[in-house]
């Protein structure tokens, strides 16, 4: 295996096990995007109930339930501890900074991933975004361009791009410090790693560092809420599986409204 595609698995590993967290995580986060924190509506208890899901996909569960212990285990020892000793010793405003620092420099992935999809008007947005961001704001620690240009930023990614072209998501799959996943979002993240600046901007190993501290901060708020609904779950497998699976759900029927 090329050091390369070495490079894009440990990357897609620490994304997708930290979405395992972000799955359960309030939407009121600040970590990126933003150069401010925003007053929010306080976030609605957390509801342990699990809607019936009836498309499990999960023809590996053997194998998805030793992998899910392995990750959750990983979590709950390691990593949680190691995100509320960052939240709790780096202030937020700085946590906020380096968290836009990483979304800017996600902007040109979201770029090319429109134009894909034959949207050049978004791209040439997120690539505006990008140069007044990295400029006037400071290689992106502040967003002039949201405030002083309002230019919203277009997320999109290669998972959108297989979807435009009508790629399905394929069986559910959890892999080791991989997480929960799908064919086709795997797919898609390794693509994105390999249009990621900082994949060429910095020398392996420290270029899957970066990345891998990107998710670690946006994850760090986030791990009590795994333990939360981990706490309040009958069968934790079971429940991250339908959670996951629900998302799943709502991107597909999402796809299917007209645009």
């Amino acid at each position: 295996m090329s050091q390369g595609i070495r490079q894009a698995f440990c990357y897609l590993a620490l994304h997708a096990l930290f979405l395992s967290c972000a799955l359960g995580q309030p939407s009121d986060q600040t970590g990126a995007g933003v150069d401010a924190p925003k007053t929010a509506a306080p976030a609605a208890p957390i509801e342990p109930t699990v809607v019936a899901y009836t498309d499990y996909r999960d023809p590996l569960m053997p194998f998805n339930r030793a992998m899910f212990a392995f990750n959750d285990l990983t979590l709950r020892t390691v990593l949680i501890p190691l995100g509320k000793g960052y939240v709790k010793v780096v202030p937020k405003p700085v946590r906020t900074g380096v968290g836009n620092v990483f979304a800017n420099l996600k902007l040109p992935i979201s770029a090319i991933n429109h134009l894909l999809q034959f949207k050049p008007k978004q791209a040439g947005q997120n690539l505006g975004r990008f140069v007044i961001n990295s400029t006037v704001g400071l290689a992106g620690i502040f967003d002039p361009a949201t405030k002083e240009f309002r230019m919203k930023r277009l997320d999109t990614d290669f998972e959108d791009t297989l979807a435009h072209y009508g790629a399905g998501y394929g069986a559910y799959l959890v892999l080791p410090l991989f997480g929960p996943t799908d064919m086709r979002r795997g797919t898609g993240s390794i693509v994105d790693y390999f249009l990621h600046p900082v994949t060429y901007l910095a020398e392996t190993p420290e270029s899957t560092i970066i990345n891998g501290f990107d998710y670690f901060q946006d994850f760090a708020p986030a791990g009590e809420n795994y333990l939360k609904l981990r706490a309040e779950s009958g069968e934790p497998y079971i429940f991250f599986r339908n959670l996951y699976l629900q998302d799943v759900q709502r991107n597909a029927d999402y796809e299917k409204t007209p645009n």
